[in-house]
């Protein structure tokens, strides 16, 4: 399998890359408006600014990677990643809109980083946060939420919805808000978001 993985931290791009790696998923690292989407199986955006990569990538880019998308492909958003995906907050993230949710009070984003606990499908977990969006809420009716917050840094997250999977067009996509990647004990949740994105109907 060929995996897109664009990550701006060390720690967030390596811990994928042994995830992707064992899975003995093809890394490639670059998207820009030459890369041949055509030959990925899924997209991975990790950790960094999602203001910083819709700036970087251009409308163009992100309207490719839309395509993409509602055409079949498979998108895997983590913390930035995540916030890309959503209705945009400023004209960086205009473009790449898959969700239909907002980012909640996206003024005070700078939450804090640390360790949180979440109910995961029913499960409870402690994960790993780095100011990662709380997602607002739905107004259709086609996304599954996966994660709600159990605690928080604020009174804002605390009940929160963690994580999100869908479909856009063909495609589909899944939306952490926290980082599964960082805690070897939560690299499972990778691994079924993995699942899910390739599930056979």
């Amino acid at each position: 399998m060929n995996i897109l993985l664009i990550s701006e931290e060390g720690k967030s791009r390596e811990a994928l890359t042994t995830v992707f790696s064992e899975r003995g998923f093809s890394l490639a690292q670059t998207l820009d408006e030459a890369t041949d989407l055509g030959r990925v199986d899924m997209v991975v955006i990790g950790a960094g600014r999602a203001t910083t990569f819709g700036s970087r990538f251009g409308g163009g880019v992100l309207k490719k990677l839309t395509r993409y998308v509602f055409e079949g492909g498979r998108y895997l958003g983590i913390c930035a990643g995540a916030y890309l995906a959503l209705q945009p907050y400023n004209s960086e993230t205009t473009g790449f809109n898959l969700s239909p949710r907002e980012a909640l009070d996206i003024g005070n984003w700078d939450r804090g980083c640390g360790d949180v606990k979440i109910n995961w499908e029913g499960r409870p977990c402690v994960v790993h946060y780095e100011n990662g969006p709380i997602f607002g809420a739905e107004p259709d009716g086609c996304e599954e939420v996966a994660a709600v917050y159990v605690d928080s840094f604020d009174g804002v997250m605390k009940d929160g919805i963690a994580a999100v999977k869908g479909q856009a067009g063909r495609g589909r996509y899944f939306l952490f808000g926290f980082h599964p990647e960082l805690k070897e004990n939560t690299r499972f949740m990778v691994e079924e978001a993995i699942d899910f994105l390739f599930r056979e109907e």
